[in-house]
C-alpha cells in the first residue's frame, strides 16, 4: 500500500503541466494587488478562522486582501438546461476582497494542488465549509475565496452578517461591485495566489509552486460554480478541475441582483431561489468535473441527475445528507467564537463524511487531468417508483451509490430522510450486528474488503484506509 506521500507524489508528478493563463476576455489587464498577511482589527483575528491548533497539523493560516478590476458577463442566447451557455464580456468594476490561505510549513509536504473554495453565504456570513484535516493530511494548499457581495457587505437587517459589519476596522476597506462580477473575482483571486504574473505584493503561498488549482463549492456556492463551469470557464480556461458539492440542479444568474436596504433575510432568499436557472453541467468540457451529491439532493434535484460523460462524473454518496458537505466539525464552535448566527451548521458528526472522499477525488482528478486513468465511475443510488424514491436495505440504509466502508460494512443506520440537512445515525442492536458479523474477525474482513474497494474507486487515500482498519479492530459493537 502506498504511503500518503507516495500517493501524492504519484498524482502530482505525472507530467509538467503549467497553469493556464486566464484569457483576455475574463482577466483584466490591470495588475492584481495582494496585501497581507492581514492583521489587526477590533477583534484581532480572521473572521471564520480555523477553530483549533493549525500549527499542530504543520500548517499556517493567513488572510490576504486581493484587489483589481473585475469583469461581468452577459448571456448570448438562451441559458438552456444542457449547460452549453455562451456569454460575452459586459461591464468592468473595481473590487477588493479577502482570501484565507492554509499552506504547509514544510514545502516537501505540498502535493502541488490548491483546493480553492468559493465560500458559502447562505447564512449571510462568509463561511469556509471545506476546511478540514483531510486536505492537510494529504498535502493540499486550501484557500477560501470571498467572491460574493453579501458575504462582505451583509444585510443591514442582520447586524453580525458580512465581514464589514463584523469588524469594520479590519474589513472596512473591502469593496464588492455585485455578484455579476463574482465569477471573474473568483478567477482573479485564485490566479493571483499561484502566479506572480500580473500580481503585485507578497506571495501568499510563500514560494510553494502550484501545478493545479481545483475549484470547489457547496450548496449555494455549487450553484455559482455550475454557472462558472457552463458560462465562464470556456473563456477563463484557468481551473484544472471542478468539484461542485450538494448541487441541486441549478445555476446562479449572471445578472447583478442588488441588496435592497431593509430587506429581510427571508425575502432575500426568496429572490435568490427565484433566480436559480435549472441546468445540468455542460458535457463538452475540456477539464474534469466531479459532482458530489448526498442522498438529500438525490431526493430534491431540480433536474434528473445527469449521466457521466467524457470529462464528467456524478457521485451519489450513500449515507450522506446536505450537511455532509459542510462537515468540518467546527462550524458551531466558529459561530460561537465569532458571535454569529449559523442556522445551517453541518451534519450529525457520525454521518458518512464528504471531506476524506473529496481529498482523494481531487488527486484522482489531477491524475486524470495529466493523462492518467480517468476518475472512477460509480453506480447511482437505487431508485424505486420515482427518482426521489431511494431504496433501502432491511436495516434502512440506502442501496447503490458510492459506498464507503460505513455503509458497505454497516454498524448503524444512516437516516437521511427525517432531517435532510443534518441526518441522524442510530447504532444497530447488538443481536443484529452479530447476525451480520458472527465474530470480530468477520467484521474486520468486511471492512477490509470495503476499504480495498474504496481505494480502487478513488474514494479514500491510504491514510484514511489505515484509520478504517484500525477502527475495525475494535469490533462491530464498539464501532456501532
Amino acid at each position: 500500500m502506498l504511503s500518503r506521500r507516495e500517493f501524492a507524489m504519484t498524482a502530482a508528478a505525472a507530467g509538467t503541466v503549467a497553469l493556464a493563463a486566464t484569457s483576455a476576455a475574463a482577466k483584466a489587464p490591470d495588475t492584481t494587488k495582494v496585501e497581507g498577511p492581514v492583521t489587526g482589527g477590533k477583534r484581532g483575528h480572521i473572521y471564520g478562522a480555523f477553530y483549533g491548533d493549525m500549527a499542530a497539523h504543520g500548517y499556517v493560516e493567513e488572510e490576504y486582501f486581493v484587489s483589481g478590476t473585475a469583469q461581468s458577463f452577459k448571456p448570448v442566447g438562451e441559458l438552456g438546461k444542457d449547460g452549453r451557455w455562451k456569454v460575452v464580456a459586459d461591464q468592468r468594476a473595481p473590487y477588493k476582497t479577502r482570501v484565507i490561505v492554509h499552506r504547509p510549513k514544510d514545502p516537501a509536504k505540498f502535493n502541488g494542488v490548491v483546493m480553492a473554495e468559493w465560500t458559502n453565504v447562505s447564512t449571510f456570513s462568509d463561511l469556509s465549509n471545506a476546511v478540514n484535516e483531510s486536505f492537510w493530511q494529504s498535502g493540499y494548499v486550501y484557500v477560501a475565496i470571498s467572491a460574493q457581495k453579501v458575504g462582505i457587505d451583509g444585510l443591514d437587517t442582520l447586524p453580525t452578517a458580512g465581514l464589514k459589519h463584523w469588524d469594520g476596522d479590519r474589513y472596512g476597506s473591502l469593496v464588492h461591485p455585485g455578484d455579476a462580477f463574482s465569477y471573474d473575482i473568483f478567477t482573479q483571486v485564485a490566479q493571483a495566489l499561484v502566479s506572480a504574473k500580473g500580481r503585485s505584493g507578497p506571495d501568499p503561498l510563500a514560494g510553494l509552486k502550484a501545478k493545479h488549482v481545483i475549484a470547489t463549492g457547496e450548496s449555494q456556492s455549487a450553484a455559482r460554480l455550475a454557472t462558472y463551469i457552463n458560462a465562464v470557464h470556456p473563456l477563463a480556461n484557468f481551473f484544472a478541475a471542478f468539484i461542485p458539492c450538494v448541487l441541486v440542479g441549478g445555476g446562479s444568474e449572471l445578472t447583478n441582483p442588488q441588496i435592497i436596504p431593509g430587506e429581510s433575510a427571508a425575502d432575500y432568499n426568496k429572490r435568490f431561489f427565484a433566480r436559480i436557472v435549472e441546468t445540468t453541467i455542460r458535457d463538452d468540457l475540456d477539464v474534469p468535473v466531479l459532482i458530489m451529491l448526498s442522498e438529500t439532493e438525490a431526493r430534491m434535484h431540480r433536474v434528473p441527475p445527469q449521466p457521466d460523460a467524457a470529462k464528467l462524473r456524478l457521485w451519489e454518496l450513500a449515507g450522506t445528507v446536505h450537511g455532509s458537505a459542510c462537515d468540518t466539525g467546527y462550524r458551531a464552535s466558529v459561530a460561537e467564537r465569532d458571535g454569529i448566527k449559523d442556522s445551517v451548521g453541518g451534519s450529525d458528526q457520525r454521518m458518512v463524511r464528504f471531506m476524506p472522499t473529496m481529498a482523494a477525488a481531487g488527486l484522482a482528478l489531477v491524475r486524470w487531468k495529466e493523462g492518467g486513468a480517468p476518475l472512477a465511475r460509480h453506480p447511482r443510488l437505487l431508485r424505486g417508483a420515482t427518482l426521489r424514491d431511494i431504496v433501502t436495505d432491511v436495516q434502512g440504509n440506502a442501496l447503490g451509490g458510492v459506498r464507503l466502508p460505513e455503509v458497505e460494512a454497516p454498524t448503524a443506520v444512516f437516516d437521511t430522510k427525517s432531517s435532510p440537512a443534518r441526518g441522524g445515525r442510530t447504532p444497530l442492536p447488538e443481536d443484529v450486528l452479530r447476525r451480520l458479523y458472527p465474530d470480530d474477525e468477520a467484521y474486520a474482513n468486511a471492512v477490509r474488503a470495503a476499504v480495498d474497494d474504496a481505494l480502487l474507486g478513488d474514494l479514500i487515500l491510504p491514510y484514511r484506509a489505515e484509520e478504517y482498519l484500525a477502527e475495525a479492530k475494535k469490533g462491530p459493537v464498539a464501532a456501532g
